[in-house]
């Protein structure tokens, strides 16, 4: 559907912005054009949340942009908003064959907040040129927990990251005031392929694509990708996507680390998933189904699935992900009916469930890439779930900021994940940490009495 055309001046902006602000100070605003009705091109959407440790990172990226869209004719369209922790002010301006042209310019906004996440959204698919739009977030990624913390808030505010929920719901909301949808989301944050994430913006846009891994300095290869969209403009936003996951690979095997792994700039953290999001309830129903039915099978399963758990982690804690216990899904469930053959063991129903689910898996990651020579990533095939080895570790509530990058616990209902709601995961993990991990042969913080057929605790004292 061509793009309408769209108010131009204050109107606008009242409707969109707003005219003032809670002090009562008014905006300074920028002209504008109106949007241009056209097809078969993109327009990129940059929300940089870079109100943190990311300012750097943000920059590399205008960089970019502004040095691809200075050199081709047929550029993409491109409108940024930038929040810097440097200077107070949020900036909105189109990058033009390499120029920065202001559009809006704000007094300091909180960019974690979903409703300035919204405005802008609504603001760039009304301006928004070309049929297909493509929406990236950049900034702090925290999987589950959200993303895009905001460094400049109010003093009594304990944290500002927003949630997975909160983008969701400014992303739909943004696309229904607009009128107009998005072809692509983006997210340009470490760690935020979770199976939570995913199904959580499962309405924001058709295709997804996030990192089971860091996003590193440089940040995704945007010049290569608009030399891409130069020389085809009509790309799907599933084309676009896998052309990103491959710009990403050829981008870092060239640029590397140089055995530096101080530069933070190494190919084994260069991983990109494409998610079809159409999928992901089917993806939490056949999940569920395997959960309930390997619940009443964990008397048998206590040694393999704590093996299988610990031979799907992304990286390993503190390697990759710094902050998280991820485990990629299908790792897990491949290695599981691995051991569980390696044991004599014959449980068909337990491989029906994982057939099932990894069939559904097929659909929802459309395509992935890792690189070849990442030892640290051996275990990512597009997807994780978080899933801490113990209960100690999985009840994060008391833990300090600095531990795991929020306080927000997985049940926490500030951050209302639907995964935790609509899936059988916590029911499953705390029969899991019950039977298999947590309190092991009585030593655990509840001294729980052992059970028989647990497998030896190294630091029990006899």
């Amino acid at each position: 559907m061509p793009k309408r055309m769209v108010i131009t001046g204050a109107c606008l902006v009242a409707t969109l912005w707003g005219c003032g602000t809670e002090d009562g100070s008014t905006r300074e605003l920028s002209p504008y054009s109106a949007a241009v009705d056209g097809a078969g091109g993109w327009t990129l959407l940059f929300y940089l949340a870079a109100d943190n440790a990311q300012e750097a990172a943000a920059d590399v990226t205008l960089k970019q942009l502004q040095a691809a869209t200075a050199q081709g004719a047929n550029a993409p369209q491109v409108i940024v908003l930038l929040d810097r922790l440097s200077q107070p002010g949020t900036e909105i301006f189109e990058v033009s064959a390499g120029k920065l042209v202001p559009l809006q310019t704000h007094p300091e906004e909180v960019t974690s907040n979903g409703a300035v996440l919204q405005a802008f959204a609504t603001f760039g698919l009304q301006q928004a040129k070309y049929d297909n739009v493509a929406f990236v977030i950049k900034s702090e990624g925290l999987s589950w927990r959200g993303i895009g913390r905001d460094n400049t808030h109010a003093a009594d505010s304990p944290d500002t990251l927003m949630s997975c929920g909160e983008l969701a719901q400014a992303l739909v909301a943004a696309q229904s005031a607009a009128q107009e949808n998005m072809d692509l989301l983006v997210l340009e944050g470490s760690i935020m392929a979770f199976v939570e994430v995913v199904y959580e913006l499962r309405n924001a846009a058709p295709i997804l694509l996030a990192s089971q891994s860091k996003i590193q300095p440089d940040g995704l290869p945007w010049s290569l990708v608009i030399d891409d969209l130069e020389q085809q403009p009509g790309m799907s936003g599933r084309e676009l996507a896998i052309a990103i996951t491959d710009d990403l690979q050829t981008y870092y095997s060239v640029k590397g680390n140089k055995g530096v792994p101080a530069a933070d700039t190494s190919t084994n953290f260069a991983a990109m998933t494409v998610f079809d999001t159409s999928h992901a309830v089917q993806a939490l129903d056949a999940h569920s189904a395997w959960a309930k039915t390997t619940s009443p099978l964990l008397d048998t399963l206590y040694n393999v699935l704590p093996h299988a758990r610990d031979l799907s982690d992304v990286g390993g804690f503190g390697d990759v992900t710094d902050v998280d216990f991820q485990s990629d899904i299908k790792t897990f469930m491949v290695e599981s009916k691995r051991l569980i053959g390696e044991a004599g063991l014959s449980l068909p129903a337990f491989d029906a469930a994982v057939d099932a689910y990894l069939a559904v898996q097929d659909e929802l990651v459309i395509y992935q890439r890792k690189p070849s020579d990442g030892s640290k990533l051996g275990s990512a095939n597009g997807v994780s779930i978080w899933f801490p080895p113990t209960w100690i570790q999985y009840d994060t509530s008391d833990l300090q900021d600095g531990l795991f990058g929020s306080s927000l616990s997985y049940e926490d209902p500030v951050i209302d994940l639907d995964w935790v709601s609509d899936s059988s995961w916590v029911t499953f993990l705390k029969a899991y940490f019950d039977r298999a991990d947590a309190n092991l042969a009585g030593n655990g913080a509840s001294d729980e009495p052992p059970k028989p057929g647990v497998f030896e605790n190294p630091g029990k004292k006899q």
